[in-house]
């Protein structure tokens, strides 16, 4: 085979594996697009208009407790942390409530302290 013919073999296999790889991120951008047009359009609550990271469960103002099903998350929340299993209670919360890492992690470890 000639020089010219190996080169064009090799950077036709280069473009092939770059399609394949920009196909794959594009694909990934469209993923991470549709979960950021989820949490802002979602049912997930608003968490910085309705959450104050700096307030314990127990300190909550009254609008944020009267979310149906707020007593169960948290006895589901304190049985978890319970059995030894904290990081488990802060990602069931963070997927509940759509919180930041931070503010999952103050609400579950205020909800341990006052329990």
């Amino acid at each position: 085979m000639e020089m010219n013919t190996i080169i064009w073999i090799i950077s036709l296999l280069l473009i092939f594996v770059l399609l394949v790889r920009v196909s794959s991120l594009q694909r990934q951008v469209n993923e991470m697009k549709r979960d950021m047009e989820r949490l802002e359009n979602g049912s997930t609550v608003n968490t910085r208009s309705e959450f104050n990271s700096t307030l314990s469960p127990k300190e909550t103002p009254l609008s944020h407790t009267s979310q149906p099903g707020q007593a169960d998350l948290d006895q589901e929340l304190l049985a978890i942390v319970q059995k030894g299993n904290k990081i488990v209670a802060i990602k069931r919360l963070r997927e509940a409530r759509g919180l930041s890492l931070k503010e999952a992690k103050d609400y579950v470890d205020a909800l341990a302290r006052n329990s």
